[in-house]
């Protein structure tokens, strides 16, 4: 993540959280528990029974943490604030820096980090007047906007003065974490937790929890994670440390919600990061969500992903794939809107619109592409790799049809393999299965989009003369209006 990803995820978080701070926010039940700023959350939830409701009320509730009982639930009145951060006040100036010692918090370190962001595993934030600032791993590559996080000397080294300003520091693990059933939160900002890479601030390990209507940012892993016949509906989940949300297991549900601008610790797109992602899981349902902005894929499925439905999502300006569905099998990914994605930029064939990878039974249809200059539209993408108890994932019987693609530029479609010829999957991509019909195709003159498949580069028409495309066109024209 360069200097200039980092200045527009940053600068954007001031502009928006007050405004997305209006729409939060619960009538709280008449039998509820009622939390003022100054008690503690988690004893009133441990004096609590099971099934209880809890009212917290409108201020900042700073570094409480909670472990729910069953069926227990959480509402937030309109301006209640779950807060992991501590404030930071004693800092001394030594020459050019400032310096505020103390700081004894430990964290997991967990996570790749992307170049020029080697300190983000820990996922520590420091925050100046509500900003975060950039972390980094030496007190020699201090420059205005970030700090150094000395864990040797327990200090937090500075070079803004922090005069006449609010700095804090992520000091607490979770906000909720518990392995209850049923649990509701609804209504609540959460943010500024100490939480590890791969684990939500709100991390629900039972059945059944339902995330509502909250907003959670600026938390040092993913937002939220939850697991079985749980939804994540209604939340505003941004500025995240590292993703804005995770899941694993079945029958899980992500509805209407806005993910944005995640990932500002720099980890590695390409180990965990982004807008969401889950692994090992079935029964997936991502249903309504704007998923725009973050430093990484959009929608990520990875590894052991069974019955996924991707439905009238919109996902853009992501700077990875739009929706990535990797070494997993059965979905459906329909009637969603994708608008330039990848704006990295990566290289070969990666960052597609709708990218299927090692992946089978994919059926993709009725979506609307808008693909960036030098972007990919759907890409089906082979590397013959092995599989978890034995053989190798395989890219076939992947359906692409009845969908509108408009390429703002240079392009490409298709499908590609990497396999050698002694590999097991060499030529999967043509011998299983996979199909491109009734998709039209849109290119704004000069040169048309290139089609590959298998090792093969070729234009439309060598592209049907595959087999591929009998009954879809290609025509110069503009993408078609919002």
């Amino acid at each position: 993540m360069n200097a200039a990803i980092w200045a527009v995820l940053a600068v954007t978080l001031s502009a928006v959280s007050a405004a997305a701070e209006q729409g939060v926010g619960e009538a709280c039940p008449a039998d509820a528990i009622r939390i003022d700023q100054g008690q503690s959350v988690g004893d009133a939830v441990e004096r609590a029974a099971p099934g209880a409701a809890f009212c917290i009320a409108a201020g900042t509730h700073r570094m409480q943490f909670a472990v729910p009982k069953s069926g227990q639930r959480f509402f937030g009145e309109p301006g209640a604030i779950l807060n992991g951060a501590r404030v930071v006040t004693n800092f001394l100036r030594l020459g050019e820096i400032w310096v505020a010692g103390g700081q004894t918090q430990t964290g997991v370190e967990r996570g790749v980090c992307a170049s020029g962001y080697e300190a983000c595993a820990l996922s520590i934030g420091v925050f100046m007047d509500g900003q975060p600032l950039r972390q980094v791993a030496g007190r020699g590559l201090l420059r205005s906007g970030t700090f150094f996080f000395d864990r040797f000397r327990h200090e937090i080294v500075l070079v803004d003065s922090p005069d006449d300003k609010l700095v804090e520091v992520s000091a607490t693990r979770y906000a909720f974490r518990s392995a209850a059933d049923g649990v509701v939160i609804r209504g609540l900002v959460v943010e500024k937790y100490f939480n590890p890479a791969q684990e939500g601030a709100i991390h629900g390990e039972g059945r059944g929890w339902r995330v509502e209507n909250c907003e959670l940012r600026l938390n040092g892993g993913a937002g939220v994670a939850v697991g079985s016949d749980s939804a994540v509906s209604n939340c505003s989940i941004h500025h995240n440390g590292q993703i804005g949300a995770t899941a694993d297991g079945s029958n899980i549900l992500f509805d209407s919600n806005e993910i944005w601008s995640n990932n500002i610790y720099g980890f590695d797109p390409g180990w965990d990061a982004g807008g969401i992602k889950i692994t090992v899981s079935s029964q997936l349902v991502f249903r309504n969500n704007h998923v725009h902005h973050n430093n990484g894929p959009g929608l990520w499925c990875d590894e052991r992903c069974v019955d996924a439905l991707f439905e009238g999502n919109v996902v853009e300006f992501n700077q990875s794939a739009g929706i990535f569905f990797e070494l997993s099998s059965k979905a459906v990914i329909r009637r969603n809107t994708l608008r330039q994605n990848n704006q990295a930029g990566y290289s070969w064939l990666w960052g597609a619109e709708i990218q299927i990878a090692a992946s089978e039974d994919a059926d993709i249809y009725e979506n609307t592409l808008i693909v960036r200059d030098s972007g990919r539209a759907v890409m089906l993408i082979d590397q013959n790799r092995w599989k978890v108890g034995g053989g190798f994932y395989k890219t076939r019987r992947n359906r692409v049809h009845d969908n509108d693609i408009s390429f703002l530029g240079t392009g490409a479609a298709g499908g590609a393999s990497s396999s050698d010829r002694q590999a097991e999957n060499f030529r999967i991509i043509t011998t299983g299965g996979n199909s491109f019909d009734r998709n039209v195709y849109r290119f704004r003159g000069g040169q048309p989009p290139i089609f590959i498949w298998d090792t093969l580069q070729m234009d439309f028409a060598g592209f049907r003369k595959q087999g591929q495309e009998r009954n879809g066109s290609i025509s110069v024209g503009e993408p078609p209006k919002p």
